[in-house]
C-alpha cells in the first residue's frame, strides 16, 4: 500500500489507519497525518528490525532506495580511523584496494584474541588485514600506506542500512518491504492512536500485530531453507 493516496484509498495506509481506529476517511483532523508519519515511521523500524532478526542468510536492504547497500571512500596514509555512514545498521563486509587495484577482504579483529594491544600489533603501515568497530567508526589493522594499497576510493563497505523514512508530503512511496506485511505500518499506527485513550480496538490491534509478526517470522526465517548449514571460523590466532 501507498502512504497516502487521496484517490485510491483501499491503496493508502493512511486510510487504512482511519478505518482501523474507525474515522471516516474523509476526516483528516482526528488523526493529522503529522502524527501519522511520525508513527509509520516508528512502525517502519520495528518491522526492519523483525525482519532482520529472522534473515538468516538473506540480507534485507530497503527497496526504496536507489543504490546498492555499499558505500567507498579514500584511504590516507597512517591513518587508521575511518567514520563510518550515519545510515550504518551493520557492517556486512569490508575490503581495501592494494596496489594492484585488487579488493582484499578485511577480517573483523576480536580484542579478546590477543593481550597485545593491536597499535603494538601492527605498528608498521601496511595492506590493513583487519578491522575493529569503534563506536561509529572502523579501525584499520595495520594501518594503510600507499606502497601496499591503491589510497584513491580504497576503502568498500557493504552495509545493512535503516530505513528510508515517510515524510509528511508523500503520497505514492511505499514501505521498502513485502507488500504482504504493508499493513504492519497501518496496525501499529492505529494503535499509536488509541493506545493513550483506552478504545476498545486495542486487543484487536495488537492480536493482529502478533499474528503479522509471526508471519513475518516464518517467512523470513524460512527463505534460505534450500542453503545447508557450515561452520567458518571467523577469526584466527595470531600472535
Amino acid at each position: 500500500m501507498q502512504f497516502f493516496n487521496s484517490t485510491n484509498k483501499e491503496n493508502s495506509l493512511y486510510h487504512d489507519c482511519l478505518n482501523l481506529c474507525g474515522i471516516l476517511s474523509t476526516d483528516t483532523t482526528t488523526l493529522p497525518i503529522t502524527d501519522f508519519t511520525r508513527s509509520a515511521n516508528e512502525a517502519l523500524k520495528l518491522t526492519s528490525q523483525l525482519i532482520w532478526q529472522n534473515t538468516g542468510e538473506w540480507s534485507f536492504d530497503d527497496s526504496n532506495y536507489t543504490t546498492l547497500p555499499s558505500a567507498t571512500t579514500t584511504l590516507v596514509a597512517s591513518q587508521r580511523d575511518y567514520q563510518i555512514p550515519s545510515y550504518t545498521q551493520m557492517i556486512e563486509r569490508l575490503e581495501v584496494l592494494d596496489a594492484n587495484g585488487d579488493w582484499q577482504k578485511v577480517t573483523p579483529f576480536d580484542k579478546g584474541m590477543t593481550k597485545t594491544s593491536l597499535e603494538e600489533l601492527y605498528s608498521t603501515t601496511g595492506l590493513p588485514e583487519y578491522y575493529d568497530m569503534v563506536g561509529n567508526s572502523i579501525k584499520l589493522y595495520p594501518s594503510p600506506d600507499a606502497t601496499n594499497c591503491t589510497l584513491t576510493n580504497g576503502l568498500r563497505l557493504y552495509l545493512s542500512r535503516g530505513v528510508d523514512e515517510f515524510v509528511v508530503s508523500d503520497t505514492t512511496k511505499e514501505p521498502g518491504f513485502l507488500k504482504d506485511f504493508h499493513r504492519m505500518v497501518s496496525l501499529n499506527c492505529a494503535l499509536d492512536w488509541a493506545m493513550p485513550k483506552g478504545l476498545s480496538i486495542i486487543s484487536s490491534l495488537q492480536n493482529q500485530i502478533s499474528a503479522m509478526k509471526d508471519n513475518i517470522a516464518k517467512f523470513y526465517g524460512g527463505r534460505d531453507k534450500d542453503l545447508k548449514t557450515c561452520i567458518i571460523p571467523r577469526y584466527k590466532l595470531y600472535k
